[in-house]
């Protein structure tokens, strides 16, 4: 799958800056080189490894994906094991770059180990960057989204404690609030991007849920309105489900009054 345009200029744009900064350092003995001339060939240098690094890291999070989807540090080690794969193939390619710009080298071989190194060394820096870049702005588009969703579940209600309530939840469980089930001292919040455990009292969460779309259906749990998709009975008993296939009870207690909002007969 081919990378969005964006990216691909936004990565450019990373490469372009290094390979002018490599440029100004003039490292590696280039001190007698000119500016242009160094630059010239570092802009050489980043592309190429940028067109090696790219496809490499694409390839590796697929694969680590796959065999490690649980593993928590998945992403870093895919992006240590991807570089590692690619400086070796720059490695490998630098010694003939180098001969263009500058004259053939005697010994292959002996420069290959070398050029390995200087290519982990400043591709790795390069991808760690570009790494950082990447999650910094899916950071922020996370919390523009969650922060989005938060909004708009509380559109109806003109009462800061609701966003106040959601925002204690971690991002990536921010969403759509579905119900809350009183556990012990805790109280487990779903969400449509699933469920958080929080330490807080049932009662205090619904008085700060006060006026929101939603009731209590039991002593432990409150179900938001709009989250119920249908209903069924066990025995004498109603059970609402909800559109996360989550099955909640309603007590005696409160079946009346949830009859009349649910229009049930």
């Amino acid at each position: 799958m081919m990378l969005p345009i964006r990216k691909i200029v936004s990565d450019c744009i990373v490469v372009f800056v290094f390979a002018s900064f490599l440029a100004f350092l003039k490292p590696f003995g280039m001190h007698n080189v000119s500016y242009l001339y160094a630059f010239g060939f570092w802009l050489v240098m980043c592309f190429i490894g940028y067109a090696l690094y790219a496809p490499a890291i694409r390839v590796g999070d697929k694969a680590f994906a796959v065999t490690f989807a649980n593993f928590k540090y998945r992403q870093w080690l895919s992006l240590a094991f991807s570089t590692s794969m690619a400086s070796v193939l720059l490695g490998l390619l630098a010694p003939f770059i180098i001969g263009l710009f500058f004259g053939t080298q005697n010994d292959y071989w002996s420069s290959v180990g070398s050029s390995v190194i200087a290519s982990l060394f400043i591709g790795g820096f390069i991808t760690f960057v570009s790494f950082i870049k990447d999650y910094v702005k899916a950071q922020h588009v996370l919390i523009s989204e969650q922060q989005q969703k938060i909004t708009d579940g509380a559109a109806s209600v003109k009462n800061d404690n609701v966003v106040k309530f959601m925002s204690k939840l971690p991002l990536e469980k921010r969403g759509k609030l579905l119900c809350l089930q009183m556990d012990d001292h805790y109280l487990k919040v779903f969400t449509d991007n699933g469920q958080h455990l929080l330490l807080m009292r049932f009662k205090d969460a619904l008085c700060q849920l006060e006026g929101f779309s939603g009731f209590q259906t039991h002593r432990s749990w409150w179900v938001a309105q709009d989250a119920v998709r249908s209903t069924k009975k066990v025995g004498r008993k109603l059970v609402l489900i909800l559109e996360n296939d989550l099955e909640v009870p309603v007590s005696q207690t409160y079946l009346s009054s949830i009859k009349h909002t649910l229009n049930l007969d």
